[in-house]
């Protein structure tokens, strides 16, 4: 199990490090790397980064460390997987993945996008054209046609990525989960009880990325991996 959260920008090094933090590390996502193995680039889904910084990215950690990268809202929001603008879109992710080492994609549709004849079809075309050598872990928030999303996952050898405090994964293999948090009128602005973080230690599998995606995620995601440890 790797655990890690999505994004590093946040993280204050200072209280975890002291004042002379840069001293130490040359960059946040240095001394981020130094707390956790793994993170899921979640800047990727609103902009492209140039491919030097992706560079960079990569050298400031260590060799063991891993990124999961979450694909341009481009692919899932804006065009719908409906053109090759949604291709295009997709390889341009693929390549920052690649520089990375990467090897998890993430795909998150958003919750006004359903399973119907139409956009399983073009979700289908999609899927087909992709050349990817690593896995693709797939976010739908619908809740209806859970059969269907299980069929595709199947055909296509995705992963089915859910919130493990919300609903089960329909896929089978490794696990990626997101926890998001319950709180209002924001569901990120949430800390974890104890007793939530013993819930996802029982329902996530032993082999799965477990990414916090909360306002207190750096906390949280600290403690969950004392309590799996």
């Amino acid at each position: 199990m790797k655990v890690g959260c999505c994004g590093w920008s946040y993280l204050d090094a200072k209280a975890y490090f002291g004042d002379r933090w840069k001293e130490r590390f040359e960059s946040k996502l240095a001394a981020y790397a130094s707390l956790f193995e793994l993170v899921e680039i979640n800047s990727t889904f609103y902009r492209i980064p140039k491919e030097k910084t992706a560079e960079r990215w990569r050298n400031e950690v260590p060799k063991e460390f891993e990124f999961t990268v979450k694909c341009s809202q481009i692919v899932s929001h804006k065009d719908r997987f409906r053109t090759n603008v949604s291709l295009e879109a997709f390889n341009q992710t693929k390549r920052i993945a690649e520089i990375l080492n990467a090897r998890i994609i993430l795909i998150q549709c958003p919750p006004s996008w359903h399973i119907n004849d139409e956009n399983e079809r073009l979700f289908r075309r999609f899927m087909e054209s992709i050349d990817w050598n690593g896995k693709i872990a797939w976010e739908y928030r619908g809740k209806e046609n859970k059969e269907r999303v299980k069929e595709l996952c199947k055909e296509f050898s995705l992963i089915h990525c859910v919130d493990p405090l919300r609903e089960r994964s329909l896929s089978k293999g490794i696990g990626y989960y997101r926890l998001h948090g319950f709180g209002k009128p924001s569901m990120y602005n949430y800390r974890f009880s104890d007793e939530e973080l013993e819930r996802v230690r029982r329902n996530v599998r032993k082999k799965s990325y477990v990414l916090f995606n909360n306002i207190y995620c750096y906390e949280d995601a600290l403690r969950f991996m004392r309590m799996i440890q």
